[in-house]
């Protein structure tokens, strides 16, 4: 068993690891109006569908809107305007209304962009409308910077990456290979300035030394235009190669190592990146929806609302079809997982386990997981826990094997590999000398058994395979033990004299 400390210790990991993800409908009204229509996935595919509109609109006001300012515009620009600037508002407003506490909507990240980009929408379309109109008997200011703000409404298509999980994967692959890339880059900086200056000054006095190697810094302008962007390259080696045969044998060298060797790195490392990345994302997909499935089949069939699972409630979940699919999702073979019931909950004792502990437990079930060291310290744990019990219960009850354990231990005897008796409660003094006397010769027979064993299974093999080598050149026991029949008649002070046949066994070993 482990320490209260450890057990602690091991719970607040398990917390850690099972850690909700963050999920803003968490932050919504249980009942109303406002978070129905602020959860349901209808509303979220016109919010989309709208954010793509607007984006295509911004195009076509670009190109065909010569105005300053709305109140110039044509009509159709006008009415355009307004009705996106009306449906983001009242999106806004719905999902404000949603929130428990108005002051969690502002700890949302997104809500709070989404508040910038309506307050600006706002600003340029109506407030500003409104303003020319009441100023100036409608002569109004020069005011056509602000159409530089229609530009953040394109901000509002990052939202789109929400609903496309590729192009999220995509981005936190590039961001995670902006390490590996700022060394690669690093290294090409390296590799031109060295070039740059092995050029400098091997070029110094010609035509082409003044044109593309004048100092250092044009120098690796220039490896950089046409040795590693291949830019023009084939102009660039003939006036090169032109007045001078080793500079072009080095431009080539260059070329092999900047283009062909680190660019191309580059590219092997962004793939490998984007893959690793992609398979955590995924992992992370399937895991959070295994574990919001479940955790919502636990929700409805907690009946004491405890927040923990007990063997009843696993069985009973197990028949929903939708937390059978659950669990294939992530590699889990819900037939299997029927029989390590007893295994999980504890057998015979009906134990409940919390919801993040159970989902630790069943997750290390997958198929596709591989035994580590880990696994094989908590197998070795789980039989010392196992024997243990056994030996306290055989101690307290001195009882023997059940009628199921007897047919197992006749044919451990055949073989001569039977335990031996329990010795835990032996006595004292002569009857201690008796009791030791009676398991040595006890493991005497046994070790006799397996040896007229192994020495049947020796010959059958030795008539069955011709080249197995002859038993004198075979390793000789290092113990000899009396064979049955002496063992039986030894004398009472433990010494015995093998017999003619003993000795004519030991000496075919």
């Amino acid at each position: 068993m482990l320490a209260p400390g450890m057990e602690d210790t091991k719970q607040k990991v398990r917390e850690a690891l099972a850690k909700k993800s963050y999920n803003v409908f968490d932050l919504y009204h249980e009942e109303g109006y406002a978070q129905m229509i602020a959860r349901s996935s209808q509303f979220e595919n016109v919010t989309l569908f709208l954010i793509g509109l607007n984006g295509i609109w911004i195009a076509y006001d670009t190109d065909y809107n010569g105005a300053a300012t709305l109140l110039e515009a044509e009509i159709q620009f006008v009415i355009a305007e307004n009705i996106f600037c009306f449906y983001f508002f009242v999106e806004w407003i719905i999902r404000f209304a949603a929130f428990r506490k108005k002051c969690d909507g502002f700890q949302d990240g997104w809500f709070c962009f989404d508040t910038f980009l309506v307050l600006s929408m706002i600003v340029e379309t109506w407030v500003i409308t409104i303003y020319q109109v009441a100023s100036s008997g409608g002569k109004t200011p020069k005011l056509g910077f602000l159409r530089l703000f229609r530009l953040l409404r394109l901000a509002r298509m990052a939202r789109m990456l929400r609903s496309m999980p590729e192009l999220m994967i995509l981005i936190n692959g590039m961001l995670a290979a902006m390490r590996s890339v700022f060394f690669v880059m690093c290294l090409l900086i390296i590799i031109m300035y060295v070039f740059a200056i092995i050029f400098t000054q091997l070029a110094k006095g010609t035509v082409m030394g003044s044109y593309y190697f004048p100092n250092i810094q044009h120098s690796m302008y220039s490896l950089l235009i046409f040795g590693t962007f291949l830019d023009n390259l084939a102009e660039f080696c003939d006036e090169i190669g032109a007045e001078s045969y080793p500079c072009l044998a080095l431009v080539f060298v260059f070329i092999l190592l900047a283009s062909c060797t680190v660019l191309n790195m580059l590219i092997g490392v962004l793939c490998e990146v984007v893959s690793a990345v992609a398979d955590v994302e995924k992992e992370e997909m399937n895991l959070q929806f295994v574990t919001d499935k479940l955790h919502a089949l636990l929700y409805n069939l907690d009946e004491d609302r405890d927040g923990c699972i007990s063997k009843a409630e696993f069985l009973k979940i197990l028949g929903f079809p939708e937390a059978v699919r659950a669990l294939e999702e992530v590699e889990i073979d819900p037939v299997a997982v029927v029989d390590f019931a007893d295994f999980i909950f504890g057998e015979g004792q009906g134990m409940n386990l919390s919801f993040e502990k159970f989902m630790d437990v069943l997750l290390n079930l997958r198929s596709c997981n591989t035994a580590t060291i880990k696994d094989v310290v908590e197998l070795k744990k789980h039989f010392v826990h196992m024997l243990g019990s056994l030996e306290n219960q055989i101690g307290k009850t001195g009882t023997r094997p059940s009628s199921q354990e007897q047919p197992r231990r006749a044919q451990a005897e055949d073989f001569g590999l039977e335990r031996l008796p329990d010795n835990s409660h032996k006595p004292s003094g002569a009857g201690a000398l008796a009791s030791e006397s009676d398991a040595i010769q006890d493991l005497q027979i046994r070790t006799t058994k397996l040896e007229d064993n192994l020495n049947t299974i020796l010959q059958e093999f030795r008539s069955l395979v011709k080249n197995i080598p002859d038993s004198d050149s075979l390793p000789r026991a290092v113990v000899l033990l009396p064979n049955k029949t002496n063992s039986r008649n030894s004398s009472p002070t433990g010494k015995q004299r093998p017999s003619s046949e003993t000795k004519k066994q030991q000496r075919a070993w």
